[in-house]
């Protein structure tokens, strides 16, 4: 059945940060796959901090997408397809499509798919 819903070289990953730390979820095991690139870290720091900026109560952020173990994607494994704004412990949103789409573009971090215009 999993064959029918992703490809086997495919995993969803969650990717956290509160600011200080990446936390990530879902994260293929295997020898090339352990850590996650700089770049996604220096774009998801930039990313929380533009946020953090507009929204003084920003508890976090958190990006789901896609982790690819192909050889073509090797230098660049994860692509987001959302963002998650976690404002208190109650309360969050995802961040439109459009927003989201320039945010990553800005900061380095490929994204899965173009907003709807």
């Amino acid at each position: 059945m999993n064959d029918y819903l992703y490809p086997l070289y495919e995993a969803h990953v969650r990717l956290t940060c509160d600011g200080n730390a990446i936390h990530v979820d879902g994260l293929p095991q295997g020898p090339d796959s352990l850590s996650l690139p700089e770049f996604y870290r220096t774009g998801l720091f930039a990313t929380y901090h533009i946020l953090e900026a507009m929204l003084p109560y920003l508890l976090c952020i958190s990006v789901m997408g896609i982790w690819s173990q192909k050889e073509e994607n090797k230098e660049a494994p994860f692509c987001a397809f959302d963002l998650w704004i976690q404002c208190n412990e109650e309360e969050g949103f995802y961040l439109p499509m459009a927003s989201a789409a320039s945010l990553f573009s800005d900061n380095g971090i490929p994204y899965f798919h173009q907003p709807l215009i």
